[in-house]
């Protein structure tokens, strides 16, 4: 009787991994190919190349030359959470070593760090960064609604360049976030700008 309700489970389980994978492998196949974003080609393209870091550091510059020891203390946070950000991305794509989406013509991988996908380093260094400036500037509505923007506009660019599966940048999102909401505030109180 066990046995028999342990394989019910096991295909229960198994029905519904087939059935989230399906779903992922759609999502990506919708996304890529879709029409109106397709005429948003060059910005998502644009979008995918400056979420490798870019945009977060020229966010960094930014805040050191026009802002005070808070700001520049904030830009050290977000660097320190980026970095912890990062090893977790590649230790996990180790961990779970799931293959890219298969690339279609025309290729636009010129240089690609991995050749694993879960989880998105753009996705999570983005919604991490989004955190960051929602935990540390509140007050700052548009500024926190422009850089969830951004960091949305990075994440689906990664899907429709078919760089990522969207759970992998769902997964990315999810660290991202995460991270950074319970990473912000401890290196917060740990590094000070003197």
């Amino acid at each position: 009787m066990t046995l028999s309700w342990w394989n019910r489970l096991g295909w229960l389980l198994e029905g519904l991994t087939d059935r989230i994978l399906l779903w992922d492998h759609r999502t990506l196949i919708s996304i890529s190919s879709s029409k109106v974003l397709r005429r948003l080609d060059g910005l998502l393209l644009l979008a995918s190349y400056l979420g490798d870091g870019y945009l977060w550091g020229l966010f960094g510059v930014w805040l050191i030359f026009l802002g005070g020891r808070e700001e520049r203390t904030n830009v050290l946070v977000g660097l320190a959470v980026a970095v912890v950000q990062l090893s977790l991305v590649k230790l996990l794509k180790l961990v779970f070593a799931r293959e890219r989406p298969p690339v279609l013509v025309p290729v636009r991988r010129v240089f690609i760090l991995d050749s694993h996908a879960f989880p998105s380093g753009h996705a999570t260094l983005a919604f991490g960064m989004a955190t960051l400036t929602l935990r540390f500037y509140p007050q700052w509505i548009g500024l926190v609604s422009l850089v969830y923007a951004l960091a949305t506009i990075i994440a689906i660019s990664r899907v429709y360049l078919r760089e990522h599966y969207p759970l992998d940048v769902i997964g990315g999102v999810i660290l991202g976030t995460a991270s950074a909401w319970f990473l912000g505030p401890v290196f917060k109180t740990a590094i000070v700008w003197r």
